[in-house]
């Protein structure tokens, strides 16, 4: 929760217009429920490492994002302890963003939005090149989508199992859809990746139309497929949790009612080899010390050093050099 102008246990004998929050760390949460239209392996609260692809990319899109585009130091990536992420963004300067402010930064934030059928994201455009945040997303998602074994279309199979063809074919032009169309009706054993790299030679095909075109064909020709790697992996954040100081989320290391899972933060070098079946239970714990583990060498060990040495020692290193030079304010 935040840091408020009283101690929460008197809040109710304090004025209610007093009683405010001060300051608290940005936070953003990825749920998997968000994906359940994309997911094949999964549904609602199962979590498996092709599930853990879509966290990946939130992660990598979210740390570079807030780094270069905010120029936030000091972020947090916590796993929930049984379907999600949350990540928390401790620098000072983002603590005091005001409720305005969050929002707008949520805001900016999310390229996808939800809605039965729908392929593509509504992307940024500066001009005829793409917004720097939409370029980037798409740099970090395409590597998840479509070169990662467990990725969106070789883990979830996207463009062969339910309607995303479809709905994609679509958007394309009659010629464009005949062309797929006799593609698959010669190779019905076709894989998604086999498809995506058809639909990457149409959009060569769209670049080169596009050099002597208009002003409309050469944005057309920037955004095309873009959109759809990011609809199916870009981060999709619930903007509720991020909007309001006061919004409640579990703090790191809690363990997760329903799983006994611990809420282990996650190093950004490891992502891609988090597994969340390996992630220490409350049981195994119990187990471990009343075996005789010594407690500062249990399965916790790594996340608990990467907490300290990854995390908390920079960020009071840098919190430090603040009060040295007079820049909080106690």
């Amino acid at each position: 929760g935040a840091v408020y102008t009283h101690p929460p246990k008197t809040h109710t004998t304090v004025m209610k217009d007093a009683y405010r929050p001060l300051e608290r760390e940005l936070v953003f949460d990825i749920d998997m429920d968000e994906y359940d239209d994309i997911r094949s392996c999964c549904t609602g609260a199962r979590l498996c490492l092709k599930c853990c692809t879509f966290l990946k990319a939130a992660l990598r899109v979210l740390q570079h994002t807030l780094k270069n585009h905010f120029g936030f130091k000091h972020m947090l990536f916590v796993y929930s302890g049984r379907r999600g992420m949350h990540c928390w963004v401790c620098d000072s300067s983002a603590r005091k963003l005001s409720n305005e402010h969050r929002a707008a930064l949520a805001k900016y934030l999310t390229l996808v939005a939800g809605g039965q059928g729908k392929c593509q994201a509504d992307i940024k455009m500066s001009g005829e090149e793409l917004h720097p945040f939409v370029s980037d997303a798409h740099r970090l998602c395409l590597e998840y989508f479509r070169d990662d074994p467990q990725g969106v279309l070789q883990g979830q199979d996207l463009l062969r199992k339910g309607p995303h063809l479809t709905n994609i074919l679509s958007t394309l032009t009659v010629v464009e859809q005949e062309k797929i169309s006799k593609y698959l009706e010669e190779h019905p054993k076709a894989t998604s990746a086999d498809v995506w790299a058809n639909l990457e030679s149409l959009g060569k095909e769209r670049a080169g139309q596009a050099v002597a075109g208009n002003y409309k064909m050469k944005q057309a020709s920037k955004s095309f497929l873009k959109d759809v790697v990011l609809q199916y992996t870009a981060p999709r954040l619930d903007v509720e949790v991020s909007k309001q100081m006061n919004h409640l989320l579990k703090s790191p290391f809690a363990v997760h009612p329903k799983t006994g899972q611990v809420c282990v933060p996650l190093d950004p070098d490891k992502i891609d080899s988090f597994d969340p079946s390996k992630v220490p239970t409350l049981g195994r714990l119990v187990d471990e010390l009343n075996s005789g583990v010594d407690p500062r060498n249990t399965s916790l060990r790594e996340y608990t050093h990467f907490f300290e040495e990854g995390f908390l020692k920079p960020l009071e290193k840098d919190s430090l050099e603040e009060l040295t030079r007079g820049n909080v304010d106690w």
